[in-house]
Order: structure tokens, then C-alpha cells, then sequence
């Protein structure tokens, strides 16, 4: 993936500081081309950037903290994958999480706690995401917002950090050629989850929430590697 791709993500995602444009391209290299990125070198991608050596640094430092990437001293930086299992574990995670702190603040929400997820549905609709990094930074978004209404933030961070890492996994299915177009933008379940939850049909909230963070197990047989 040369310079020309990275800028290209870089001008779509537009992140507020260089370090964050950098960590996020590099992200999509090894996510959306991982046996062209095997191994990572801070020289070659301070000549792809054409930046100085500490964005560089910083981004990677951040991957490696994420276990994106592992530093092989006086080598580089190696892809780690992600696993069938990683994906399931996650997934797992999810449910115990978000349906957990759902049986907690159901009964406590009321209209003015909502509004802000209405509000952010109904501008969604009209603004929908381009790509499969975009429809699911929105779907991470949502669900965060959900949870958030917990008023716990250890909560809200776990979920983040979960959600960003399977978004690797979903974002790496969806980048080969076959599976492309199958990845869509739907927003009807996120609404459907919050207009069950502004009627109190409980049992129908929890059930469409389950489904919703179930969905993805239709790809959990492919295999990245």
C-alpha cells in the first residue's frame, strides 16, 4: 500500500493531530492489506507519510499498546492477527456487558435520557456512512451511547475498546473482493432496539439488543489468515 492509499485515508478521516492520522492509516494498511504489511519499519513509513520520525513513533506505540502490533527489536513491527477465537470471546464479552447493564438502566431511562440517541438516529439517516470503517465507527458509537446510560465510564471504555478491535476483524472480512458489497448500512435495528426501550417493552429491548450484537456471527467462519 503506497502513499497515494494512505493519504487517501488519511483526507477521509480526517483525525484532529498527525499521530492520529498516522495511527489510523496505518490501522487500515495492515487491516485492509495484511500480506503486504506483514512487517512494518519506522523508515519506510516516515517516507510513506512524509513526516518526521515521532508521529511516526507515537502512532506505533499506540498499535503495540493495542496488541495491533508487536516491536521486534532491530526488525520491526510484526501484524498480529486476530483469531476466530478472539472474535468469539469478544462477542461473548459483549453480551455479558451490554446486556447486563441494560437489566440495570432499562427501568431507570426516561424521555430526556433518549433524546440524545433519537436526535443522533435521525441525523444518521440523512448522513449515512461511506465505507465499512464508517458504518462501523457508527455502530460503535451507538452502542456506546447505550451503554453510557449506565453512567458508568469503566463500562463505556470496555465496550470502546472491544468494539474497535473487532471492528478489525469485520473490516478486514469486508476489504476482500467478495464480500464488499455485502456489508451495508442499516440503521432500522438501532431504532427499533431504542423504540422498544421508549415503550418498556423490556423483553423486546433485550431480545433485539441480543440479535443486534449477535449479528456478526454469520462471518465467524472466516478465517483472515
Amino acid at each position: 500500500m503506497g502513499i497515494e492509499a494512505a493519504s487517501t485515508i488519511i483526507s477521509i478521516n480526517n483525525p484532529v493531530t498527525l499521530t492520529d492520522k498516522i495511527y489510523d492509516s496505518i490501522l487500515r494498511m495492515v487491516t485492509e492489506y495484511p500480506e503486504e504489511n506483514g512487517i512494518l519499519t519506522e523508515r519506510y513509513l516516515i517516507s510513506q507519510f512524509g513526516s518526521s520520525k515521532a508521529p511516526v513513533r507515537e502512532a506505533l506505540i499506540r498499535l503495540c499498546n493495542e496488541r495491533i502490533l508487536k516491536s521486534i527489536p532491530r526488525f520491526g513491527y510484526a501484524v498480529l492477527r486476530l483469531s476466530e477465537q478472539d472474535v468469539i470471546n469478544i462477542i461473548q464479552f459483549r453480551l455479558i456487558n451490554e446486556l447486563g447493564a441494560a437489566k440495570e438502566y432499562m427501568y431507570k431511562v426516561t424521555e430526556i435520557d433518549l433524546e440524545p440517541l433519537q436526535t443522533y438516529l435521525v441525523n444518521l439517516r440523512k448522513n449515512p456512512p461511506r465505507d465499512v470503517w464508517g458504518i462501523w465507527d457508527e455502530n460503535l458509537k451507538y452502542h456506546t451511547m447505550l451503554i453510557s446510560l449506565t453512567k458508568n465510564d469503566l463500562l463505556v471504555r470496555n465496550l470502546t475498546d472491544s468494539m474497535r478491535t473487532l471492528g478489525r476483524y469485520y473490516a478486514q472480512y469486508y476489504s476482500r473482493e467478495q464480500y464488499r458489497n455485502q456489508f451495508v448500512f442499516e440503521s432500522n435495528p438501532h431504532r427499533l432496539i431504542l423504540e422498544s426501550l421508549a415503550e418498556k417493552d423490556y423483553d423486546q429491548f433485550l431480545r433485539r439488543l441480543r440479535e443486534d450484537i449477535k449479528d456478526g456471527e454469520r462471518i465467524y467462519k472466516f478465517n483472515p489468515e
